[in-house]
């Protein structure tokens, strides 16, 4: 959406479509007057054929000459910006029929001009030019879509037109059309018959083809094509060439070009992109639906969303985000995001957020929980996850932000949190009050073991205080347990609580803990530094002669395996399930039940993989998306 707004080509809105249309309304006043203007003409030619024949010719002929260069010049003029070939190569085409037909004026009998020539040389240029004519209206639909090279299209038809001129006056091999005393010669009718036909094919390839036409366009070429084809018939019967059906045909030559005048230089000139981008109305208008049902998607959605340009300005809003600010879609678009929708305390870190995003920097932004103001001065608290929007150069143009109105969350989760510090509080001091009551209890036990000289007495004292001590661990476990989410998960890096929990534990000589992580982070509970702490203290007290513990990754499919081995004794077959077990605490406490408790909150496993005899090797599994860094893409 937004990359569209940097470049070269704007798609044109719902005004350029109005204005479009506003232009083809008033088109229409100029396009009758063309056919007024023509109908006007032909009733003039009409009179003058009776006045003067070969003047009704040479006018009726340098007409078709004039606008079949119009053509051309509208199609060569626009031939960097065709969206189809077919202007191109008709207007091309009928450049060089106007040649040709120019040179046919001249030749016309009364002319003087070709000298020792009779009515056959006429008759035969106007052969060469029907018969080049109508492979042009046959070939443009044709070759359509194939987009020619302009000079290819002019080189093409300057060989053909060429051969035709040679083949009449240098190598005279073009059959007679015309022998004075007798008529029309059977070639030359049965060549408006197939001329005819190739016209008709013309016009069915056209209208095939209709749907990369304006309207207007289309049927004034099929009408103009279908005159051209009752003009060819006419000049099948006439047998003198100053006779009436020879008029007649030329008269719906004129009418004819005529209309291809209208088609390609009328509407050409008033309405460009109805010649010249053919197909352009139906891109927009395809263009308008898409955008309009990209619309309903983003309001139907239930996040927001909202975009930004490169200056921090909203370049598009839905409508649930629009409500949410209590402020219309159509008075969002355009106003800077920073200083009108969000609280002034918190602008200058979006500043940075922002700065941050446009230079590429994706991973600082990409989700973010910040206040919004609202239109009558409250807030909303909103998560965002935010991405950046390129242009075709590659370049960041500006920002797209789907977001998630959390503020009732918000509040329900700061409610929960005040509740679970009260609750945290009063187990505290429930646990510190028993562990007094314990160290009492252990201390009048000690006392009448002391003092009992009977053994089975001495016995069920020592059975007391097993139990006492057990209770002590159980309440000092719920000391670490009752933490666990208790706050909101986020991202850290292993590489940093492997190294503070290293430090804590004071390993013995000769115990190295080696890292190969790199900047890899994991989205996990903040107590996941025990997990760490716990499976470096387990391999020190229960893997015999450890020298050397390793924390490494590895993908697994678009899961990570955070990995933790080390080289003692390892874990027996049978244990290796039941060592995360709350039941095996009576042998090695409740570290590995507490280790894959947090990972837990987050959708981590654990379980141990190594070789009894060789080591340890216990695997984290990071789901997709809980994990992020360099070294951990690898």
């Amino acid at each position: 959406m937004q990359a569209e707004l940097t470049t070269g080509y704007h798609p044109p809105s719902g005004a350029d479509l109005r204005q479009s249309r506003a232009e083809e309304g008033a088109a229409e006043p100029g396009i009758w007057t063309s056919f007024v203007v023509f109908t006007v003409l032909l009733a003039a030619l009409a009179a003058t054929s009776l006045y003067n024949y070969l003047l009704f010719h040479t006018i009726a002929e340098l007409v078709a000459v004039a606008i079949a260069i119009a053509v051309f010049t509208v199609a060569w003029n626009a031939r960097t910006m065709r969206e189809n070939s077919y202007l191109l190569v008709a207007g091309t085409g009928l450049l060089f029929v106007a040649g040709i037909g120019l040179v046919h004026t001249l030749a016309y009998e009364g002319m003087g001009i070709f000298v020792g020539y009779d009515a056959n040389l006429p008759t035969q240029l106007w052969i060469a030019s029907r018969y080049l004519l109508a492979g042009t209206l046959l070939a443009a639909p044709l070759l359509l879509r194939r987009n020619p090279g302009p000079r290819w299209v002019l080189a093409g038809f300057a060989g053909v037109t060429g051969a035709l001129l040679l083949s009449i006056f240098v190598f005279p091999v073009f059959p007679d059309c015309y022998v004075e005393g007798l008529g029309l010669t059977p070639f030359k009718v049965w060549s408006e018959y197939v001329i005819a036909v190739l016209l008709a094919l013309g016009a069915v390839a056209v209208y095939r083809l209709r749907d990369v036409f304006s309207p207007r366009v289309a049927g004034h070429l099929v009408a103009a094509i279908l005159v051209l084809i009752a003009s060819e018939l006419a000049f099948t019967l006439y047998t003198d060439v100053y006779g009436l059906l020879n008029m007649v045909g030329h008269l719906l030559m004129v009418l004819s070009f005529g209309l291809f005048y209208i088609a390609f230089v009328e509407t050409g000139i008033r309405q460009p992109y109805a010649v010249v981008f053919t197909g352009l109305a139906r891109s927009e208008e395809r263009l308008r639906r898409e955008k309009d049902r990209l619309g309903q998607y983003l309001d139907i959605a239930g996040a927001l969303f909202v975009a930004l340009d490169r200056d921090g300005r909203i370049a598009l809003i839905n409508r649930r985000a629009a409500e949410v600010l209590g402020c219309p879609a159509n008075e969002a678009v355009g106003e800077p995001w920073i200083e009108r929708f969000i609280p002034p305390g918190e602008r200058e870190r979006y500043r940075v957020l922002f700065c941050g995003l446009m230079q590429g920097d994706t991973r600082a932004g990409e989700y973010v929980r910040t206040p919004v103001l609202t239109a009558d001065g409250g807030e909303r608290i909103i998560e965002w996850h935010n991405t950046v929007l390129r242009g075709e150069d590659g370049a960041v143009c500006g920002t797209l932000s789907s977001g998630e109105d959390i503020t009732e969350r918000q509040h329900a989760e700061e409610a929960l949190g005040r509740a679970n510090a009260k609750l945290n509080l009063l187990s505290g001091i429930t646990r510190h009050d028993i562990l007094n009551q314990i160290t009492v209890a252990r201390a009048y036990i000690d006392f009448a073991a002391e003092d009992s000289g009977d053994p089975g007495a001495r016995n069920y004292l020592e059975r007391a205080r097993a139990a006492v001590e057990e209770i002590q661990k159980q309440v000092e476990f719920s000391r670490d347990y009752q933490d666990m989410g208790v706050k909101s998960p986020a991202w850290q890096r292993p590489e940093d609580l492997i190294r503070e929990s290293a430090a804590d534990l004071a390993l013995p000589a000769g115990v190295r803990v080696r890292m190969d992580l790199g900047d890899l982070e994991i989205y996990a509970d903040p107590m996941v530094r025990k997990v760490f702490y716990n499976l470096i203290d387990n391999a020190v007290r229960h893997g015999g002669e450890v020298t050397e513990i390793r924390f490494s990754c590895e993908r697994s499919g678009q899961d990570l395996l955070l990995l933790c081995e080390d080289d003692g004794t390892g874990i027996p077959d049978g244990e290796k399930a039941a060592i995360f077990r709350e039941t095996y605490k009576r042998r090695y406490g409740h570290g590995l039940f507490l280790v894959s408790g947090i990972l837990g909150i987050t959708g981590m496993t654990v379980r141990e993989t190594g070789v009894f005899g060789e080591g340890a090797r216990f695997e984290v599994r990071v789901p997709n998306g809980g994990w992020r860094g360099e070294d951990g893409d690898a």
